[in-house]
């Protein structure tokens, strides 16, 4: 199983200009191994169209688990700070599709890429970012006192009373700060923004696990392995080693086996 944390090399935003541009690169290195169909069209339930950007089928489907394997792949420009909710509504739409049929293919499994937690996991960079913040912080808390001070004026109060009460919010954000440090260290993290971090990255793989019973994958560069199919958090295949694990492709229903 792929640590969220570190194996996984995240597309930036900035690399892609359009999704268009993030599916030619991705299906270009993939065309060595599958034949590929883009714009594949559909009905969801049997009445709704629906349109996937590609179904991918094995040149050797020998290895395979499945007599005729095909899978379906979405693609999503990253983008940077991108609110939640639209990555969970993008894996509510890959939900969609894999109860879609699509011609002769039928239903498939669809795997996401970039995985929808992309939103969700903080890069080295934001990582940075969210220290730098929380050291401004204090100071901050200061001002916005002092700004509410002068918004909402109080006849009672003097130029040292409101130093006074500003300098109380600063010492009081920075007492908060340091008290979740201390505790996220007693748990062994480096900081608390680490803390949460982790908490992320946790998060992320228990999501992934639950949408893999919803027959929705993931297709994403790991460090190790190259362009990697996994459903929930585990690698089936991978453009270096080929399959990981015999498991098939057909989407599932009552039955949660291979």
């Amino acid at each position: 199983m792929l640590n969220y944390a570190g194996d996984w090399l995240f597309p930036k935003a900035e690399d892609f200009k359009t999704e268009r541009e993030l599916s030619t690169r991705v299906l270009s290195v993939l065309d060595k191994w599958f034949h590929i169909q883009e714009q594949v069209s559909g009905l969801h339930q049997g009445r709704d169209p629906v349109r996937i950007d590609a179904v991918l089928v094995p040149r050797d489907p020998e290895p395979w688990y499945d007599e005729e394997p095909a899978f379906g792949v979405e693609f999503k420009r990253p983008i940077q700070n991108a609110n939640l909710g639209s990555y969970y509504a993008w894996a509510g739409q890959a939900a969609d599709y894999a109860h879609s049929e699509f011609g002769r293919f039928g239903r498939v499994q669809v795997f996401l890429c970039p995985s929808p937690m992309v939103g969700y996991l903080y890069s080295e960079e934001g990582l940075a970012v969210l220290r730098q913040r929380r050291a401004n912080g204090p100071a901050f808390a200061e001002q916005s006192a002092m700004k509410l001070a002068a918004l909402l004026p109080d006849p009672r109060d003097t130029p040292e009373r409101i130093t006074v009460r500003a300098n109380k919010a600063k010492r009081d954000h920075q007492a908060r700060l340091d008290a979740e440090d201390t505790t996220a260290r007693s748990l062994g993290f480096e900081d608390n923004v680490h803390r949460e971090h982790e908490q992320r990255r946790a998060t992320a793989l228990e999501l992934m696990r639950l949408l893999g019973h919803f027959n929705v994958g993931e297709l994403m560069p790991s460090r190790y392995y190259g362009w990697t199919l996994l459903r929930s958090g585990v690698p089936l295949w991978s453009e270096n080693r080929g399959i990981h694990r015999r498991f098939s492709l057909k989407p599932r229903t009552a039955t949660r086996g291979r």
